[in-house]
C-alpha cells in the first residue's frame, strides 16, 4: 500500500472512532435524560400519595389523634419537595448554582426525602392496621374514595421508584465501562444516585 491509502485508512479509522464515541456519547445522555424524566414521574407520585393522605386524615374517618399525625407528616413531605428527591446534581447545570449561593445553603438545610417520605410509609401503615381495619375504614362513606386514592398513589409510587432506581442503575452501568471514563463521554454531569425510602404497602 502506498502513504495516501495508508493515510485514507488512518483518516477511516478515526472517522469510525469518532461515530462510534459520538452514538455512546449520545446514549449516555440518552440515559441521563431518562433518569430525570423518571425522576419527575416519581416525585409526582409522591406528591400525590401525600396529598391523598392529607385527605384522608381531614374525611373525619380517622380518630383525631390519628388524623393529626397523618396530616403533620403528609404536609412534612410536601413542604419537602422543593428540595428535591436526589442531591446528585444531575437537575442542575454542571458546575453552576442557578438559585444563587443562599439557595444553595438553604437545600443543604433541607429535610431528607427519603427519610421523611419513609416516615409517612410507616405513619400510614400504622394508622390503616390490618386487613380487617382496612376494611371497616374502606366502607365507611367518608373514606371509600379517598382511601382508594391513596392506595392507588401509593402503588404506582413504588412502581415509578422502582423504575428510576433502574435507570440509574443502567446509566451507572454505562458510565463505568471503559471507552466511556477514558474519552469522558458523560462530560460533566453527575453520576445519578437511586432514591432510597420505605414504601411498603401495608400486609394484606
Amino acid at each position: 500500500m502506498e502513504l495516501t491509502d495508508w493515510l485514507l485508512l488512518a483518516v477511516l479509522v478515526l472517522v469510525l472512532l469518532g461515530w462510534a464515541l459520538w452514538v455512546q456519547a449520545s446514549r449516555v445522555d440518552r440515559l441521563h435524560r431518562t433518569v430525570l424524566r423518571s425522576r419527575a414521574t416519581l416525585e409526582t407520585q409522591l406528591v400525590r400519595r401525600a396529598t391523598a393522605a392529607t385527605e384522608l386524615a381531614a374525611s373525619g374517618a380517622l380518630d383525631p389523634a390519628e388524623a393529626i399525625v397523618v396530616t403533620d407528616v403528609a404536609l412534612r413531605a410536601i413542604d419537602a419537595a422543593p428540595a428535591g428527591l436526589v442531591r446528585d446534581g444531575l437537575e442542575g447545570a454542571p458546575g453552576a448554582d442557578p438559585l444563587g449561593e443562599g439557595a444553595a445553603v438553604a437545600l443543604d438545610d433541607a429535610p431528607d426525602r427519603g427519610l421523611v417520605e419513609s416516615e409517612l410509609s410507616r405513619t400510614l401503615r400504622t394508622v390503616l392496621g390490618g386487613p380487617e381495619d382496612r376494611a371497616a375504614l374502606a366502607d365507611d362513606p367518608r373514606a371509600t374514595e379517598v382511601l382508594g386514592h391513596l392506595q392507588q398513589s401509593w402503588y404506582r409510587l413504588q412502581v415509578a421508584r422502582r423504575f428510576h432506581n433502574a435507570h440509574v442503575q443502567r446509566v451507572r452501568e454505562v458510565r463505568a465501562r471503559w471507552a466511556v471514563r477514558t474519552f469522558h463521554l458523560a462530560g460533566r454531569a453527575p453520576l445519578p444516585e437511586p432514591f432510597d425510602m420505605d414504601d411498603a404497602l401495608p400486609d394484606d
